[in-house]
């Protein structure tokens, strides 16, 4: 009777160690750095999703609107007099999260902004590609910023500040 060795060999160790290690690596990059990194993104995102709808709106031919929280913001869509929520993608409720808060600037005033997502849309985007113009101002816990700006026409501004050491 032979008795086999038990254990495993040098090969199944490697294999074992690399499918670890791609896993690893993979959840790494799934996780933004640091608070800074995702405030960049926020910013990037929301500018990205504003010209997007104001491309939407003139291509449907459908005046749009966009209703801002402290802590998110949300896309609506006009049927007849009535502002109904946007559930399309990529126009779904967005928040902000990673204790990234908001400010938004109509006409030179800071505006209160509601705590809750059923708000009243602040900007409207217009069938004719037209918008109101303002501005928002994304801040994280180091009091980082990145602020963008909109004019009538639908031109964006965008600026980041870093308050790190």
């Amino acid at each position: 009777m032979k008795i086999k060795d038990q254990g495993f060999t040098l090969i199944e160790i490697m294999v074992v160690i690399t499918i670890a290690a791609i896993m690893f690596g993979a959840v790494i990059l799934a996780f933004p750095d640091s608070s800074n990194d995702r405030l960049k993104e926020q910013g990037r995102r929301f500018s990205a999703l504003i010209s997007l709808a104001q491309d939407e709106a003139i291509l449907q031919s459908q005046d749009l609107a966009v209703a801002m929280t402290g802590s998110g913001y949300s896309f609506y869509r006009r049927f007849g007099e009535v502002w109904e929520v946007y559930l399309d993608k990529p126009f779904v409720n967005r928040v902000l999260g990673g204790g990234i808060q908001a400010e938004v600037i109509l006409e030179g005033l800071s505006i209160e902004l509601p705590s809750s997502q059923k708000s009243k849309p602040q900007i409207i985007i217009y069938s004719s590609g037209e918008m109101t113009p303002f501005s928002y101002h994304l801040i994280n816990q180091e009091q980082s910023k990145y602020n963008i700006k909109f004019d009538a026409a639908g031109n964006l501004e965008q600026e980041y500040t870093s308050n790190e050491k």
